[in-house]
């Protein structure tokens, strides 16, 4: 029997990676835990209210947005189980409570929250966006924005350098 005569479960392949945890990147340390940016809540009210003096506009537009969309942040390890499932399983992974309870996404799964008005996996379409495909995901984090209308969502993914790295990188450009 060959390789190819098995039965294939791609969902086996991203349990083969180490959890984020395991390194100090799981949601308890501010990782894989999907947060909505353009909430009110979030910002003081003065700088919203259009008859106070530090009334910032574009943030005032940023916060009405969220009536038509949400725009949501994400981190998470590199080449970890975590990232693997949003990378490959973004359909399920923006609705990760409501997965982890029905049995889309393994129980556990350390991933926290779900996308604003994600309509579900079944109806959801996904674009992916990676900003720097020509670095290696196998390194350190990615930061993920998450942008969804109630029907069609994105994520763009940036992959960070390590932090030596990026110092080097810093250091050459100057």
């Amino acid at each position: 029997m060959t390789e190819y005569d098995r039965p294939f479960n791609e969902e086996d392949l991203y349990e083969q990676f180490p959890e984020g945890r395991e390194g100090g990147h799981g949601t308890e340390a501010g990782f894989n835990t999907i947060f909505r940016l353009n909430d009110a809540s979030l910002f003081r009210p003065e700088l919203l209210d259009e008859s106070n003096d530090a009334y910032i506009p574009v943030l005032s537009e940023f916060v009405k947005s969220g009536e038509e969309i949400s725009i949501s942040f994400v981190e998470v390890k590199s080449s970890s189980r975590e990232s693997e499932w949003f990378l490959h399983k973004p359909h399920l992974t923006f609705d990760a409570e409501n997965q982890k309870q029905s049995g889309g996404l393994p129980k556990d799964l350390d991933i926290a929250g779900s996308v604003d008005r994600y309509p579900g996996p079944e109806h959801a379409h996904i674009t992916t966006l990676i900003i720097n495909h020509e670095m290696t995901m196998a390194r350190w984090k990615q930061s993920i924005i998450v942008m969804e209308d109630g029907k069609a969502a994105g994520q763009m993914i940036y992959k960070h350098p390590p932090p030596d790295e990026a110092k080097n990188e810093d250091r050459a450009a100057g």
